[in-house]
Parts: C-alpha cells; sequence; structure tokens
C-alpha cells in the first residue's frame, strides 16, 4: 500500500493514508512562518483530515487549528486531555479527548495511547485498511547531561518500557523525536533496534533540518527507510508491505 508523509515543521506532519489525512502535532501561529503554513494549507486542501495534538505546548498545539486547516473537507480531532483542561473557553466539536493509556475507536481509526514523560500522551493509531502508525509526540529519552543520576535512570527506564509496548502494536511506521543534542538521540536508535519499523520519520527538528541529512546512518537504518527531508512541504512517498 502506498503511503505520502509530508513536513510541515518541528513534529508536524502529514500522513495520506486511503481517504484520510492524519495531521500531528500543527504549531501553534508563532512557530507558523508563511512557508510552514503554506505547506500545511496545501497538504490538507481538499482532504478529510484527522488532527492529532499530542499535548498543549505551542510547538505542539495551534489552538486556532480549524482555520489553519479551512481548506480542507472535513475536519475531526484527537486532543490530548491537558489541552482540554488548559483551553477551558475552547469549543471541542468533532473531537475526541484522549487519557494517557487508554484504548478508542474514532473516525474508523483504532487509537491507542501512551502516557508520556513530557506532557500528555503518544499515539498508537491503526487505521481502516491495517496501516498502523506510532507517534511519539514528545515521548522520548530525555537523559540529559544536567539531570540526576536517578533523573537518568528513571527516564531510560521509563522510555524502555514504552517502547516494549511500541514494539508489541508492531507499527509500520515510526514518527519520534531526534535530539541532536544528545548523545542517543532521545532513544531513536533503541527505538528502531527493537521496534523494527518499516519506515521511520525523525521529528523535533524545531526548524533546524539541515543537520538530519545522513541521520539514517546514525540510526542504524537504510537510506530508503527513513524520511529525509529538509523544507516545509517536503514529502516521501512510502510502499508499505504486508498490510
Amino acid at each position: 500500500m502506498n503511503i505520502t508523509v509530508t513536513h510541515i515543521f518541528h513534529n508536524c506532519f502529514v500522513l495520506d493514508v486511503g481517504s484520510i489525512s492524519l495531521v500531528f502535532d500543527i504549531p501553534a501561529k508563532r512557530f507558523r512562518v508563511r512557508r510552514v503554513l503554506s505547506a500545511l494549507e496545501k497538504a490538507v486542501a481538499g482532504r478529510d483530515v484527522v488532527a492529532f495534538f499530542s499535548h498543549s505546548h505551542l510547538d505542539h498545539f495551534a489552538p486556532d487549528y480549524l482555520n489553519v486547516c479551512a481548506g480542507s473537507k472535513s475536519v475531526r480531532a484527537v486532543i490530548s486531555d491537558d489541552i482540554e483542561e488548559m483551553y477551558t473557553d475552547m469549543i471541542f466539536k468533532d473531537t475526541l479527548i484522549v487519557e494517557p493509556d487508554e484504548k478508542y475507536v474514532f473516525e474508523n481509526l483504532k487509537i491507542e495511547t501512551l502516557m508520556s514523560n513530557d506532557l500528555g500522551v503518544a499515539f498508537l493509531i491503526e487505521t481502516a485498511e491495517g496501516v498502523r502508525i506510532y507517534n511519539g509526540g514528545d515521548l522520548a529519552c530525555w537523559d540529559w547531561d544536567s539531570s540526576t543520576e536517578f533523573q537518568r535512570k528513571w527516564t531510560i527506564n521509563f522510555f524502555a518500557t514504552a517502547v516494549d509496548k511500541v514494539a508489541s502494536f508492531k507499527p509500520h511506521i515510526v514518527f519520534s523525536n531526534v535530539e541532536r543534542r544528545l548523545s542517543g538521540l532521545a532513544g531513536a536508535p533503541f527505538l528502531i533496534e527493537k521496534v523494527k519499523p518499516q519506515y521511520f520519520i525523525p521529528t523535533h527538528a524545531l526548524g533546524r533540518t539541515q543537520w538530519l541529512e545522513g541521520i539514517y546512518e546514525r540510526l542504524g537504518i537504510a537510506d530508503a527507510n527513513c524520511f529525509n527531508y529538509r523544507w516545509p512541504g517536503d514529502l516521501q512517498r512510502f510502499d508499505l508491505m504486508e498490510i
């Protein structure tokens, strides 16, 4: 089965599967320069959109997402409950509010959430076509050098437990953070080794994408199995096997 992934900005990507587009973590206006907004509007134009928001940090959540996606055919949303708690004045229409470590069915999608070690949730998603997707939001191995030994051990163990759950889900496509300031790249190589996805999409670049050139080598995967993007609107088509 053919799918298309379009890079927008940071953790925001559009994944076209069949007749729907899954849009992840549209950022707030302050992060959307003209080129970013144009790429997103083009990617969702005329599409049935399901927008996923992993948590309330503004680099992952746009309160005006309905306006941004106005050119789409339809918009539904899956939103972490911390967003609902923070934006008490918002009316969430056609929206599923999710909590960590729960299972849901929404718009013909099977959705399971994992608790994040940052804020909000990560998503395990299975489409009607049987495509399985993991999107980690900000769930990652944040083992900063400035952390205490206890904090680092807790983080590593928390991430390893989450990766076990992802591995049992057997996703075809994985979106996960790759942090250039961490020697372990926020756990991405470990996740890839354990999960063995068909395709890996590195996230969390905050617009600094040049350093991702050749990242597949550090991740231990083939170039063809990694989304190598540079600019908003860059896209890649993947042929999924065994669907």
